[in-house]
């Protein structure tokens, strides 16, 4: 009897997201309902809700390491490796929609991907997005990588990748894992050096984001951007 109550409530949630999507879904639904593919036979709604309950958020449960997802009672290695495969899957869909962009001419695909992408990241990561003349990604790449608060950046090494590209355009990117929401002083004196070493090179650097927390900062909408 119970597993018919189960198996029941699995296709009632299917047939609302078959008809509506995830409109009027609550947070526990959404992962109630994608749990549904990585647990059989078992009600999965207590699990949902212990998932929100330690990580507050969708964006904590998609975001938390692999070892605390196991740690949840009900949850094991298959179903914590499916919720980490739904982040990745979604931050590939991102990857190619920057590919596919006509322009990078609106920040927002930048910001989605760049959170998805180094969010959950503990250590300072920095890369740039290389576009052709007409402002089409043509590569996002990481290029160098830091501690909790620090990533030496070779500008040397940056440029000599953008000629390999032969990319006419560059938007640098990198985070501050501590969540510091501010451009340092040695970020904005970085992309000063930068739009200059482009500029001989008759390359331009479209922005630099910073991505603190959940935020993604373009130092053009801040005012970070050197004169």
């Amino acid at each position: 009897m119970a597993d018919n109550s189960v198996s029941g409530h699995r296709k009632r949630l299917k047939e609302r997201f078959a008809q509506h999507g995830l409109d009027g879904f609550h947070e526990y639904e959404v992962l109630e309902i994608l749990l549904t593919y990585a647990i059989p036979r078992k009600d999965v709604k207590p699990i949902a809700k212990r998932l929100l309950a330690q990580f507050k958020t969708l964006a904590g449960v998609f975001d938390a390491q692999s070892q605390e997802l196991k740690n949840i009672e009900g949850l094991g290695n298959e179903s914590a490796l499916f919720l980490k495969l739904i982040k990745a899957a979604q931050t590939r869909y991102l990857a190619s929609e920057l590919a596919e962009k006509p322009k990078l001419d609106s920040p927002k695909v930048v910001k989605d991907w760049l959170r998805l992408k180094l969010q959950d990241k503990n250590i300072e990561y920095f890369g740039a997005l290389f576009t052709d003349q007409q402002n089409r990604c043509i590569s996002s790449e990481i290029l160098f990588e830091g501690t909790i608060d620090r990533a030496v950046v070779y500008p040397r090494t940056l440029i000599k990748r953008t000629l390999e590209l032969d990319a006419k355009g560059l938007i640098i990117f990198h985070n501050h894992p501590a969540g510091t929401a501010q451009a340092s002083e040695q970020d904005i004196a970085l992309t000063k050096q930068l739009i200059e070493a482009c500029h001989t090179l008759d390359i331009k650097l479209l922005d630099h984001f910073l991505l603190a927390g959940t935020q993604v900062l373009s130092f053009q909408e801040q005012g970070w951007w050197p004169r």
